[in-house]
């Protein structure tokens, strides 16, 4: 069975990378191809992975990789490359999740615009913050139902199903496997429009042992969206802003910078992603020097 490392070399601040395969007869760089094709090295009976490694370059800078080169998991955004940073990219081109995130971009403009309009009627500071109405509280239930849209997305084309429950509907106990797969508290925004406010992370502390109550803002629509009557204070500006903001951070963490704004682009717009997940090298998408395919490779979730 073939596997592959990315060999890392430092130059001084500079850092280049290279791809190996390693087989059971032979071992090749595969993202450098000459003339008469991939260059080959015989790989000698009873050598080890490790022996083959150190012949390269002994104690180099190596990691296995977790994917094979042009794998990637469906709707997760990952560097392809150990030189770049933030969320990476998502190699799927079909019109199928083209469509999904132009449509998916429409409905977040729409709460950015009611956002704006309230955020000027309302100036979005200080106690301001715990204002509450019925504008803000439709813009918590429908920013969460969208939330929850991407959840289950996500989970559907990763193949993920729930056996626990005769109805089989997925509820955050489900939804809350995807913080680690995709890092979502890790995510954190900028709302450069009112740049006193700090910066957000609407992920941040959620976990397995409260999956709803750990996120206030997603805890907040349950409440409001179930008894408006008891609970329609827990309906504020200020997670109405936290929820539209998860929003823009779901759609990060599937597209990554095919959809974040960068640079002064990026310092224009309404929101602005500011830090993002931390992966290692072992986890990035590797391009398919091989064949130029890209294959989507179901992401295993453990309970």
């Amino acid at each position: 069975m073939a596997q592959y490392f990315v060999r890392r070399l430092r130059w001084g601040e500079q850092l280049e990378e290279q791809f190996w395969c390693i087989e059971e007869e032979k071992v090749y760089q595969i993202d450098v191809v000459s003339s008469s094709g991939l260059s080959v090295c015989p790989r000698a009976a009873g050598e080890t992975v490790r022996d083959v490694l150190d012949k390269i370059m002994k104690d180099g800078e190596w990691y296995e990789l977790s994917l094979k080169p042009g794998e990637y998991f469906p709707r997760m955004a990952r560097p392809d490359s150990t030189n770049k940073t933030g969320p990476g990219r998502n190699p799927d081109t079909s019109d199928e999740f083209r469509f999904y995130r132009a449509r998916s971009t429409g409905q977040l403009h729409a709460f950015i615009q009611e956002l704006e309009h309230i955020c000027g009627v309302i100036h979005p500071e200080g106690s301001n913050l715990q204002c509450f109405g019925h504008a803000t509280r439709n813009i918590l239930i429908l920013a969460c139902t969208e939330v929850e849209a991407h959840w289950k997305k996500i989970l559907e084309a990763n193949g993920y199903e729930n056996t626990e429950r005769r109805d089989r509907r997925l509820n955050t106990e489900h939804y809350v496997t995807l913080l680690d797969a995709m890092r979502l508290d890790q995510y954190v925004v900028s709302l450069n429009y009112y740049p006193w406010l700090s910066t957000a992370a609407p992920f941040q502390g959620w976990n397995r042992e409260k999956p709803t109550k750990s996120l206030p803002w997603y805890n907040a629509h349950n409440l409001v969206k179930h008894n408006r009557e008891e609970h329609f204070a827990e309906a504020t500006l200020e997670r109405a802003l936290t929820a539209v903001t998860a929003c823009f951070v779901m759609l990060c963490a599937q597209y990554g910078w095919d959809f974040a704004l960068q640079g002064e682009e990026g310092g224009r717009a309404f929101f602005q992603l500011v830090e993002w997940p931390t992966w290692s090298p072992s986890e990035i998408y590797v391009p398919p020097f091989e064949d130029g395919r890209y294959k989507p490779l179901r992401y295993q979730f453990h309970a």
